[in-house]
This record gives C-alpha cells, structure tokens and sequence, in this order.
C-alpha cells in the first residue's frame, strides 16, 4: 500500500497500516492519510498521483463547571483530501513533489466553547469562522542532498514542522518506526499555547517559505528549520479564506535541535529550540480592550524521549513521554507562557497490538493585562487522559476525559470535567 504519511510504521504482522495516530492528524502531519483513496479509483501503488485523506469527527459533553450555557453537548467534524504527484516519476525532476489540498470543517459552539478552556479541549475546534471550506494547502517540495535539505514553497501549514513535539524520532538503523508520541485529542500538543494565533496551521494555513536542512550522522542528527510566512492571521485575518500575500504582517521562525537513540537505536529522543517575530500592528482576541503593539516575539522548546520498551525488536509497544514549553514577550497575546508534558503507552497487550494509552497536562500563564483581567483567570491548569483503540484498517476511536482545576475564562465554572469521543478514519 502506498504511504501517504510520514514516516511510515513497521510491525510484526507485516501490515502496513498505521500502528498509531496522533489525536490530531492534519494539525501534526504534512500528508495525513494512508493514499488508499488512489488505489481505489484505479490508480497502482507506483503511479506518480497519490490521492489520500481522512475523515475526522468527534462528539464531546460538558459534565460539569464549564460554560454550557447553551447546551452541554456538541458535534466536530473535519475532512481533509490531498493530492501527491511525484515530479520524479512524471517530468525527471528528482526529489520534488507537489502537494495540494482541501479542507472542510464543521464545529459547533459548545464543542469549541463549553469547557470555558483558552488552550483547547478539542482540537478540532480552532479559529473562526468554525464552519468552512478551503483550499488548504498547494506546495512545491524539493530535496536536496539525499533528503538532507528541503525546500518547501508554497501555500502550507508551517506548525506540522516548527514547535511540534509530536513528530516520531527514529534512526535508520531501528527495528520498528516510533509511533507518533501522543493521541491526545486535546489542542496543546498540536498548537502550542504561546504560539496560537502566531504560527500558521490549521485551519489558517499561510503563504510563505520553508528551508529544513538536517545533516545525517550514525545514531543521532541536528537540525536547522527556517521559515517566513504571511503573518495577517494574528492581526484578525482568516489566512485560510483570503487570497495568500506577503505584503502585510508576517511572521518568521526558526527552530534548531537535535534527535538521539539509546540502547542500541531503539529508544529514539529528540529536544528542539525556536524563536520567533510577529510583525504588525496586534491586538487581542477580545474586541473592546485598549491594548495594541507594533510586532512581537517568543521563544519555545519541546522534546520527546521513549523510556521503555516491553518487547524489544519484535514490536513498537513500550513507554514514550514528551515535553514542551513556550513563552513570548506580547502584550497582546491571549497566552504568554506554556508548560506541558505527558506520556503514552503503546500497545500494552500483545493481543491488541495498535492500542495506546495515555495522559497529558498543560498550564499556560494568561494574559490579564488591562480589561482582560475581567474575563480571563491569570492562569488555566489542563488535564487529560485517553484510550485510542484500533477499529479497523486505518480507523481509530479515542475516548478521553478532560479536568481543568481551573479554566481560563473567568465565567466557566470550576472544576470543569469534559469528555469526548473521537473517530479518525484515513484512507
């Protein structure tokens, strides 16, 4: 089967199908999906079109504090198509690759809002205007020097590569592929706190620049990302709706960091390094407050490392953990600091081997300068703990239970206790 996502997993089954997903595919991954939808229209697994996606939805509840004025349930959809070709194989072009894609969302208010959380319990719910159809991405891709430098230009989705602990780390040299290290559905992980609003992704995707240069040694490599991009969504502009420029605010970031292995290549780890610039006249989210300010900037770390394994060289299951924090000097932002972590544990039972488990916080400092002290908590305290259980194929489900201490909207109700159930399905 082709793959469509990056990097691909391995186990003893000889089955190519995802061993594990992350909690929030199209905010982690360039190419979610598996590019099975090609094959079913006719399309062979060599063809230099692959045509892939996935479907994501999930129902949530607020069981107590919260916001739930208006309900205490609501629905979140997402779907997302991509299309792959392979200059290689069509025109001679060795190591490019064009990628376009579209994007439908659907999210209802008490599924964004009832938790009266500012980092997100659901992921699916982002920016506004929570219902909408896009053009999501259209990406030239080069590699260069045997994949050790690449080049993307286009419309994209910066943050499924700057400030994303998520991405699995593994040497060339390991048995089995690491799994994605989290499939928590809530939103931190995947955006981080100090940068939402800040670093293009889903849903508003940005016109800009990529340059990814990671030289290979024997066990271990460093890496140096870069990247400029139209800046306009944190001025109030949907990126994702409008026509792409780089004539407005912009936002730049680079990231350096390095990934490891220990014993003997099969405990992979990884820490990364940014820093970040905003330019623009910026304000905040709420309408009505006096606070304004010419450009900002920030800096963040995230790492990962797999702890244990429980049956090494025969599978992927064992222990992984990560970490991530951020802060940024803004007057304006919603957030201004960030720490999280969490970890997961794969495939516990060998009967079950594509079953993971898991829990994760998030606290995050919130900006009470002026007014916004009369709606917002200085501080929001996140927790969360999952199930994601193999369905079928490439599909998942992932039950997982929310308790935020206290919430970042002064108005919610503490504790507020949340769940919500999750369907991933690729193709």
């Amino acid at each position: 089967m082709t793959c469509w996502a990056e990097p691909a997993t391995k186990n003893s089954n000889n089955d190519n199908t995802p061993e594990a997903i992350p909690g929030a595919p199209i905010r982690q991954q360039e190419n979610p999906g598996t590019g099975q939808l090609g094959q079913w229209l006719g399309l062979s697994p060599d063809s230099p079109l692959s045509i892939g996606g996935l479907w994501v939805g999930n129902a949530s509840h607020q069981a107590s504090g919260g916001v739930a004025t208006n309900g205490r349930s609501g629905l979140a959809q997402q779907a997302l198509l991509g299309l792959r070709l392979d200059m290689g194989k069509t025109l001679h072009w060795h190591g490019a690759s064009i990628l376009v894609q579209g994007l439908q969302v659907n999210v209802q208010n008490n599924a964004a809002q009832a938790a009266g959380s500012l980092q997100g319990t659901n992921n699916l719910a982002a920016a506004p205007p929570l219902n909408r159809t896009e053009l999501y991405s259209y990406v030239l891709r080069q590699e260069l020097f045997n994949k050790q430098v690449k080049v993307l230009i286009g419309k994209q989705a910066p943050s499924t590569t700057f400030a994303n602990v998520m991405r699995p780390m593994t040497s060339a040299g390991a048995p089995f592929a690491e799994p994605f290290v989290t499939g928590l559905p809530m939103t931190p992980p995947y955006a981080m706190p100090t940068l939402q609003g800040k670093l293009p992704g889903y849903p508003d995707s940005a016109l800009g620049a990529t340059l990814i240069i990671e030289p290979q040694f024997n066990n271990h490599s460093t890496y140096v990302e870069a990247g400029v991009y139209d800046g306009r969504q944190a001025t109030g502009v949907a990126t994702g709706l409008v026509r792409p420029s780089l004539s407005g605010a912009l936002f730049s970031i680079v990231e350096a960091g390095t990934r490891w292995t220990m014993g003997n290549g099969e405990k992979p780890g990884s820490i990364g390094l940014g820093s970040w610039y905003q330019s623009g006249v910026l304000s905040p989210v709420v309408i009505g407050t006096d606070l304004r300010e010419n450009g900002t900037y920030g800096s963040y770390l995230i790492g990962s490392q797999r702890v244990m394994n429980f049956r090494p060289k025969l599978d992927h299951s064992g222990i992984t953990s990560f970490v991530q924090a951020g802060w940024t000097a803004s007057t304006t932002a919603t957030m201004t600091a960030n720490l999280g972590g969490g970890v997961t544990v794969f495939s516990p039972f060998p009967k079950r081997p594509k079953d993971s488990y898991g829990f994760g916080l998030s606290w995050a400092q919130v900006n009470t300068r002026s007014t916004l002290s009369q709606i917002w908590n200085p501080q929001e305290l996140m927790m969360q703990g999952y199930a994601q259980i193999h369905l079928v194929g490439s599909s998942f489900l992932t039950p997982a239970i929310t308790y935020l201490p206290m919430a970042g909207v002064k108005s919610a109700g503490a504790p507020s206790l949340s769940a919500i159930l999750q369907l991933v399905v690729q193709f």
